[in-house]
């Protein structure tokens, strides 16, 4: 029987030995890969600032030629100051394409030349906990002034008040700002989805478009169940996480508890789906 089981026990030996050395490639496998991604990143990085560089040194210029050079009676000057700001619209428009290219991975946009150049196409790629969510479109007008000639943003952003701030005098900065907005947006009503997915007793009681006001009714769990509502309200829409959190309950004990001091501290600091499960899992709510 002995002489049986060794043969056996020898070879659960061999394959338990065969997965740990798979493990342990996997690991380094794996270990390589992330430092890839990390170089990858730092050059991307690296470019992207060299670039920046070169376009603010081209709307230096463009904005010196404008004030040197005002515009003159005579055709030939007026032509030729024209087409030298149009050269220069040209090469600034190359530099922002370029830019943006090494933005695609760290901005969170793509922009491509349509129109034979007289336009700008800008797409907004939106993410939430590694899940790609919506993409949004932007097409920019360049014949003249730089002008939004159609979209769809949601219109629950303040896209004019952007628009007014930035888009003239730092093309970057509107992009930047629009990105980092819709990217909140987005992953603020992934928020809200998740949350209605929770099988129990939290309610969504209230959310509006722009999803920076929450309302969900929860109830504490024990011997005698109680309603309790938290109300999130996020002041910062460039941010997924809300700035303000509050508790209240027909009975005035629970919000002072030391349990629901803590579950309003989870619910500041973690996405919403995720602080009410933690908030479960410890007892707190049904």
């Amino acid at each position: 029987m002995d002489s049986q089981m060794e043969p056996m026990e020898h070879g659960v030996l061999n394959h338990l030995m065969a997965l740990e050395r798979g493990m342990i490639q996997q690991d380094q496998h794996q270990s390589e890969r992330l430092e890839m991604l990390k170089v990858k990143a730092l050059t991307l990085r690296a470019k992207r600032d060299q670039l920046k560089r070169q376009t603010d040194a081209i709307k230096i210029l463009k904005d010196k030629i404008s004030k040197d050079l005002p515009l003159q009676d005579d055709d030939d000057d007026a032509d030729g100051l024209i087409e030298m700001q149009q050269s220069l619209l040209t090469a600034w428009k190359m530099q922002l394409k370029d830019l943006q290219r090494a933005h695609h991975l760290i901005g969170g946009y793509d922009l491509v030349e349509c129109k034979e150049g007289k336009s700008v196409c800008v797409s907004f790629h939106t993410a939430f906990e590694g899940v790609y969510l919506d993409t949004y479109n932007m097409e920019l007008d360049l014949t003249r002034t730089v002008q939004i000639s159609r979209h769809n943003i949601p219109p629950s952003l303040p896209l004019e008040s952007f628009a007014k701030q930035n888009l003239q005098k730092d093309l970057k900065a509107f992009l930047q700002t629009l990105s980092q907005n819709l990217n909140a947006l987005a992953g603020r009503r992934q928020q809200v989805s998740l949350v209605k997915e929770l099988v129990g007793s939290v309610e969504v009681m209230e959310s509006n478009q722009l999803c920076n006001i929450l309302v969900l009714m929860c109830t504490e769990q024990g011997e005698t169940p109680k309603a309790v509502l938290c109300t999130l309200e996020y002041g910062d829409l460039t941010q997924c996480l809300p700035t303000r959190v509050s508790i209240e309950s027909e009975d005035k004990t629970i919000s002072e508890s030391p349990q629901w001091k803590k579950n309003q501290s989870l619910l500041l600091e973690s996405p919403a789906h995720t602080a009410l499960l933690t908030m479960r899992r410890m007892g707190s709510i049904a």
